[in-house]
């Protein structure tokens, strides 16, 4: 583009005014992003609170910048005109702060940032937002305030450009932007929570990692990096439990639970495990029982903590053992743990089991043969008992459609025409596993003897598919997540539960009826006793990517950056049908009660 000497005498102020009004706006974004801040909470240690603070700095002086470069500056080329310029910064730097003032009220609110999500949410809880008139009056002050500063700059900018501080401004910003990203790395790699926890505090945040790239340069490997995560010092993001446990004397029976990857409710029968329902029926059977996920290591948490997905991460990071296990040491059992070799490492998954003699687990390609591998080591701690044993039992033998080498197994059904070719074999296939694992179960319980309480229980559904990492993280339908539940304590006539449960309700009916708690489940979990019905009318269902609430009226699936789909009880998606919100408000509410004030 060619400019002749009047309009290039035009470009060169216009540009110098340009970088001081975008620099005031940076203070004013920082100004308005300090509630960030507060919402978030100072952290215990020097280097985290460095580190927030240049990364406030650094963060909000790039998305000035930026903010600039793609609104104004082509403006300023195009029409170098000052009162053009003015005005329309006027109006981009009002709309940008605008929307940064109403994403705090909304990180307030929901701990959450501005997308396709909380847009629905905010929508149909409005007048919650708005008690306060500061958002109402936030535009028009703001669009007054640029005003002023726009024609105030451009009157004294020979003034501004006498004192020739712009490189000493630009030095000090891009400073913080690089040490900010800089120090992100170093704490990613090394899993320095105080830093990572702050990855959400700011929007369109987007921090600079090195964990990929040191795994491939073999500096370090995965599970390593998982292992320096989990050593890191203690945080204190939750109160967990709220209030200190009080339990009674028990008299302390043995206890083995069962669990088993990939379990489908619906697959159980006389057919494919005829000895569980034989055992059903001198027990207590939970019919409408669910899993509250759709992989094993969410299963396995809500079966320890029972407690909501958003917990998971915080638990970790506060090295907090589950409430559980605490108190099941503290009541004087030996606690076991057979066959979870599968808990993939992680943020604070060695956690989870830190109370338990963790059994190592016997390796043989064939996952069949492994279970029965596992399941004579747990009959063997059995007999070498000497004081209360709590022995927890993983089997996986039905996720991976498992069997014994040369064994033959029940006659193969027709499969529902709903599932594909592939899928109709996988189907039987998956029967043949049950019926292995029926086997594994009898040995296990005949093992125990009638005075152990006795919990046989799924840590998460089953997809029919091969593709287990894409097709079953995604999938939130009853298949995938409800799972048989069958209880049996010593000296208890048998029955059938009808009502709704979850794995939230074994922690609590584990505390009150095994340990004699007396303490409050809301203390502690997010569940309630399994014999009593939810006062919840929803329930929560997550892994690590994303989260689904089913209501009577489905399955709503929301992942990690905000987008959701809405499906009904058959699980078919109902591309027109609106979020509930009552409901997700709700829930964001239980997921705040334990955290740290």
């Amino acid at each position: 583009m060619q400019f002749n000497d009047h309009t290039k005498d035009n470009v060169s102020p216009l540009v110098l005014w340009g970088h001081w009004f975008t620099f005031i706006n940076m203070l004013l974004a920082m100004l308005i992003a300090s509630r960030f801040l507060y919402v978030q909470g100072w952290p215990d240690t020097l280097l985290a609170q460095v580190y927030m603070v240049i990364n406030w700095i650094g963060h909000f002086a790039f998305l000035g910048f930026a903010g600039y470069l793609f609104a104004l500056f082509p403006v300023t080329l195009l029409l170098p005109f000052s009162h053009i310029l003015r005005g329309l910064g006027a109006v981009v730097a009002t709309v940008g702060l605008t929307l940064l003032a109403f994403d705090a009220e909304i990180f307030d609110h929901y701990r959450l940032h501005l997308n396709p999500f909380v847009f629905d949410v905010a929508s149909s809880d409005i007048s919650a937002l708005l008690q306060s008139p500061f958002l109402a009056v936030v535009p028009v002050a703001l669009l007054a305030l640029q005003l002023v500063i726009a024609n105030g700059l451009w009157k004294r900018l020979a003034r501004v450009r006498r004192r020739r501080m712009g490189s000493k401004v630009v030095v000090v910003l891009v400073s913080c932007f690089v040490g900010s990203h800089l120090i992100h790395i170093w704490a990613d790699a090394t899993g320095y929570q105080p830093i990572t926890a702050q990855d959400d505090i700011f929007p369109l945040h987007y921090p600079a990692t090195a964990r990929g790239f040191i795994a491939k340069q073999g500096i370090l490997e995965v599970d390593e990096i998982g292992a320096v995560s989990d050593q890191t010092p203690p945080t204190h993001q939750l109160n967990y439990p709220i209030s200190p446990l009080q339990c009674g004397p028990s008299a302390r029976p043995d206890v083995l639970m069962i669990t088993i990857d990939g379990w489908r409710a619906d697959m159980v029968n006389t057919a494919t495990m005829p000895y569980l329902m034989a055992l059903s029926k001198r027990s207590h059977w939970f019919e409408r029982h669910s899993a509250a996920s759709n992989q094993f290591n969410q299963g396995i948490y809500n079966l320890l903590y029972g407690m909501l997905p958003s917990y998971r991460q915080p638990l970790g990071r506060d090295r907090a053992a589950p409430v559980l296990s605490t108190e099941l040491t503290r009541a004087g059992y030996q606690l076991n743990a057979f066959g979870l070799k599968q808990v993939k490492p992680g943020l604070g998954t060695d956690v989870w089991l830190q109370d338990f003699n963790q059994i190592e687990t016997p390796v043989d390609e064939v996952v069949a043969e492994q279970d029965i591998a596992i399941t004579a080591q747990v009959i063997g701690q059995i007999r070498q008992r000497d004081r209360a044993q709590f022995n927890l039992v993983s089997l996986s033998a039905s996720a991976y459609y498992s069997t014994p080498v040369g064994v033959v197994g029940i006659p193969t059904v027709r499969a529902d025409t709903s599932l594909n070719h592939a899928q109709q074999v996988l189907f039987n296939q998956y029967r043949q596993s049950l019926h292995f694992l029926d086997g594994q179960i009898q040995r296990l319980v005949q093992a125990a003897g009638d005075d152990t309480v006795l919990i046989i229980t799924g840590t998460n559904g089953h997809v029919f598919t091969t593709d287990l990492t894409d097709d079953s993280g995604n999938n939130f339908s009853r298949g995938a997540t409800e799972v048989p539940l069958l209880i049996r304590w010593n000296g208890q006539s048998p029955r059938t539960i009808n009502h709704p449960t979850s794995h939230y309700g074994l922690v609590p009916t584990l505390m009150t009826q095994l340990l004699q708690c007396t303490t409050p489940s809301r203390d502690y979990s997010f569940g309630t006793d399994l014999y009593q019905p939810a006062p919840q009318p929803y329930l929560v269902m997550g892994n690590a990517r994303q989260f689904a609430v089913r209501t009577n009226r489905g399955v709503t699936v929301i992942n990690n950056s905000g987008s959701y789909r809405v499906y009904d009880f058959d699980y078919r998606r109902q591309r027109d049908a609106k979020l509930d919100v009552p409901t997700l408000l709700k829930m964001m509410e239980e997921g705040k009660r334990f955290r740290a004030q």
